[in-house]
């Protein structure tokens, strides 16, 4: 009788074992603001302590650097464009946060995101003069967690592509723009993007898609998102 009911125990533990990973203990909003009240904390460490306490609430790393941190982000740009936070105060927020992405393990995926079908070399491409690189910091990441090669260049000008181009292939090319960034600027790097990778797919994305700007005026481009999940299933 003792064994039957020890065979039952650890079955019942097998098949606990099994099931998906229990789902977080807070929801998505109440973690962004934790992370947003743990940004605009004077200590040091708040941020780094918020982010552990995320971690045993079960959300993954992948979660707080695809979903979390980027909500904690435009919570603080709202709370400047409405006058509650100073321009300073919301930049030293987000440095932190961004301070924090690169801490984040890339070596593992939820459940529910699927890998690449195919082995692609990536490169993302941050143009000269862009103050806000954590969308391009994250995109980076989050394609490397699926299988992805990638490489991120910052401050990029029409004339250094060139130089990035130099012996390297890539299949495809996006494009973090941001709103201040002219139709010209771009269509001259992405120019010369396609003279270095004639059949490389690029992708158009960042504070440009929703600025008041004429898009069709970016030539070159194949598709324009910030969608990484469509912009892979559109374009590989």
């Amino acid at each position: 009788m003792a064994i039957k009911v020890l065979a039952s125990s650890l079955s019942h533990a097998s098949s606990l074992e099994a099931r998906a990973p229990l789902a977080p203990a807070i929801s998505t909003s109440q973690a962004a603001q934790r992370l947003f009240d743990a940004s605009l904390n004077p200590k040091n460490a708040a941020v780094s302590t918020a982010i552990q306490e995320l971690q045993a609430a079960r959300f993954s790393d992948f979660t707080l650097f695809s979903e979390i941190i980027p909500a904690a982000v435009c919570q603080l740009g709202r709370a400047w464009e409405e006058d509650a936070l100073s321009f300073f105060a919301m930049t030293l927020g987000a440095s932190r946060l961004q301070i924090a992405v690169h801490g984040l393990s890339e070596r593992e995926v939820p459940e529910g995101v699927n890998y690449l079908s195919k082995n692609l070399s990536l490169l993302i491409i941050v143009p000269e003069g862009t103050q806000h690189t954590l969308g391009a910091i994250i995109l980076g990441k989050t394609l490397r967690c699926v299988g992805a090669r990638v490489k991120l260049e910052m401050d990029v000008t029409a004339n250094r592509v060139h130089q990035i181009g130099a012996g390297e292939q890539f299949d495809g090319v996006f494009i973090s723009a941001s709103a201040r960034d002219s139709a010209e600027k771009l269509s001259e790097i992405i120019s010369n993007v396609r003279c270095n990778w004639s059949t490389a797919k690029v992708i158009l994305g960042g504070g440009i898609l929703s600025a008041q700007i004429n898009l069709d005026a970016v030539t070159g481009t194949d598709y324009k998102t910030n969608d990484w999940k469509a912009a892979v299933a559109q374009c590989f």
